[in-house]
């Protein structure tokens, strides 16, 4: 597996693996490009340690882990960023907002939430795909709900990019 990481300004030609073909995995942030073989190793890049897990059953299970971990840390930033960017213009203001409301919005990712049917407001709620149906039995909410699930690579660079944290680039989907 090699990749490259380009920070700053990019060069007049993309990087291309030694055979001369293009990666088919890219990733662009507000800080870097990242072209690789693997979505492992996108993954890699905002997932520290995610690149040094064995290739096993239990590499496998910590891989998992980690993701769920990151996701659950980049639902809670985004949940934050976005209330204060609705707080910053008027479109959001806790001090009139209900308990429940407040809870649902900053309970932190890796805790259980009440079960809500719809999700109606226009500050969006950020949520991890794994602590709702179908990996668990309670239903997800419809409505203005962000989601990360970090049950696969794919799943997990695509919850990134909903986010707007990233753009992905896959060569073979």
């Amino acid at each position: 597996m090699s990749h490259v990481v380009i920070e700053g300004t990019f060069p007049a030609e993309l990087p291309v693996r030694e055979d001369g073909t293009p990666f088919p995995f890219s990733m662009a942030t507000q800080s870097a490009a990242v072209f690789a073989e693997t979505r492992t190793e996108l993954v890699a890049q905002l997932v520290e340690g995610y690149d040094e897990l064995p290739v096993t059953g239990e590499g496998d299970d910590t891989a998992l882990w980690l993701r769920y971990k990151a996701a659950v840390a980049l639902a809670n930033m985004h949940q934050q960023v976005l209330a204060g960017d609705a707080v910053n213009a008027g479109t959001f203001d806790p001090s009139v907002e209900d308990e429940d409301t407040l809870t649902t919005i900053f309970t932190d990712r890796s805790e259980k939430i009440d079960e809500i049917p719809s999700w109606d407001r226009d500050l969006p709620l950020v949520l991890v795909a794994s602590g709702f149906a179908p990996y668990t039995t309670t239903p997800r909410p419809a409505g203005n709900v962000l989601w990360i699930d970090p049950y696969t690579e794919k799943t997990f660079l695509d919850g990134v990019q909903a986010l707007g944290l990233a753009e992905i680039f896959a060569a073979e989907d």
